[in-house]
This record gives structure tokens, C-alpha cells and sequence, in this order.
């Protein structure tokens, strides 16, 4: 995905800075926000911290340190110039520019559905997480994000399930079991790519990199999301678009 968000850097830091993601604004960051207590003396990696709007939340919990580290380069220029006051680093989140045991707390929005396997990543933030330190993460919710999805202008269906026909094949929507690759554009013409992981996968892998879950949630809207579409929050109340998992390092 690194090529596609340096050659689209400006599109991605016009679409995440123009107030329009409501689902994001209204849905995923202040189920974010309320995971988060003080930050006070505490040093702080943002893991995917594209061009830097994620550092307005975590600053507001007065962290010692915030560390910035992205795929994307020309994202993490962006960042840079943001927040100059703060370091930024462009790598793979397997690989992070940091010693064993440095930070406190490990911030990432919506990026792990871009790994297939999560077990490397996993491995990586238990390295440089401090015991007692904690990763906090949100990611698509398979339930949502596993349904046949079509397109259609002004009329957009998402479908898991099947109809079980006598004497014929059954017709399947969506696929929720497997590992799977999924190719989609957002906002209209902004092309990406991610992966569908089930339960059956994330859960196992979470216990194999020795983290402890301390929280999970299934975030609904917010009030406001109903007021700005109505439709979305009819939709966003009933089924999940995502999921934030709260892991602990123990002693």
C-alpha cells in the first residue's frame, strides 16, 4: 500500500482533514478517545500516523513523548511539518525505529486490516512496550467488512448470508471464514486494498504474542453521527462498521 498512499498523499491528507469522514469523526474516534486515561509522563507511539492528525488527539492527554511512524513517506513529510515539535519515522509497523522496552502506550487507528497476518506486528509492539504498557487499536470489524459489498450509484448493499435453494446450489453472500484479500474505493475514487480476518484468526493470534486483552468494544455512533445521516446511524446502531481491542504487556 506504500505506493498507492505516496502517489495519492494529497488526496488522502485533503479527504482526512476536510471534516467529511463522519464515520471516522463520529463512530471510531471518540470510542478511541474515551480508551485513552492521562498520558502524563508517559512516552507514546502512534502506529500509522499518516499525515499526523492523530497527534491532535493523543496531545490532548499531555503524553511526555509522541512518536510518529508511517509506511508512507511522503504521509509522514505531511506530519512532519504539522507537528515539527514531535519525531516521525516512515517504516513497516514490523519494524519500528525503537529499543526494546521505550514507550508506554501504542496508539493505532485503522490500520491493521492492512496486514494479512498480525502475528509479526504483535510481535514487534510486545518488543518495544514497556511492561505494564498498552496497545490500543482499531481495525474493521469482520462482520461488516467480510458481506458481499455492491456498488451501486445511491445504492450501496452489503450482504452476509445465503439463499439455500431446493435442488440447486446454494447462493452465498460474502465470506467470513476465510483469510481474504479485498480491493475497494473509498471516498468515491480513492483505491485500496485490505484484508478480511475472522475472529477465528485475530483471537488466536493474540494470545500467541502473549498480550492480555483487557477491553474490547464494538463502537456505536454518537448522537451527533444521527443528527449529520440519519440513514448511517440507523445502520452504524445495528451493525458494526468496527473494533477496538485494548492488549496489555504484563510484568
Amino acid at each position: 500500500m506504500k505506493s498507492v498512499y505516496d502517489e495519492q498523499s494529497e488526496r488522502w491528507i485533503e479527504m482526512k482533514r476536510n471534516g467529511k469522514n463522519i464515520n471516522h469523526i463520529y463512530l471510531e474516534k471518540p470510542a478511541m478517545k474515551n480508551k485513552i486515561s492521562d498520558l502524563g509522563g508517559k512516552d507514546v507511539l502512534c502506529l500509522g500516523v499518516g499525515s499526523g492528525e492523530e497527534i491532535e488527539l493523543l496531545r490532548e492527554f499531555h503524553p511526555k513523548s509522541i512518536v510518529g511512524t508511517d509506511l508512507s513517506s511522503k504521509l509522514i513529510e505531511s506530519a512532519q511539518l504539522s507537528f515539527p515539535e514531535y519525531e516521525f519515522y516512515a517504516c513497516d509497523m514490523e519494524n519500528q525505529p525503537l529499543i526494546n522496552n521505550s514507550v508506554d502506550f501504542v496508539y493505532s487507528s485503522l490500520v491493521m486490516h492492512y496486514k494479512k497476518s498480525w502475528e509479526a506486528t504483535f510481535k514487534e509492539i510486545y518488543r518495544i512496550l514497556r511492561p505494564g504498557g498498552i496497545f490500543l487499536f482499531s481495525t474493521h470489524h469482520p462482520v461488516r467488512w467480510s458481506a458481499y459489498q455492491s456498488k451501486i450509484k445511491g445504492h450501496n448493499k452489503r450482504i452476509l448470508g445465503y439463499d439455500k435453494l431446493k435442488d440447486k446450489e446454494p447462493i452465498i453472500y460474502g465470506d467470513y471464514l476465510n483469510n481474504t484479500k479485498l480491493t475497494d474505493v473509498w471516498f468515491g475514487d480513492f483505491e485500496v486494498e485490505y484484508y478480511h480476518k475472522p475472529f477465528g484468526e485475530i483471537i488466536p493470534e493474540i494470545i500467541k504474542s502473549k498480550f492480555v486483552i483487557a477491553d474490547f468494544v464494538e463502537p456505536k455512533p454518537t448522537k451527533q453521527f444521527e443528527s449529520i445521516d440519519p440513514k448511517a446511524y440507523k445502520v452504524n446502531n445495528k451493525i458494526p462498521l468496527f473494533m477496538i481491542f485494548e492488549l496489555i504487556k504484563q510484568s
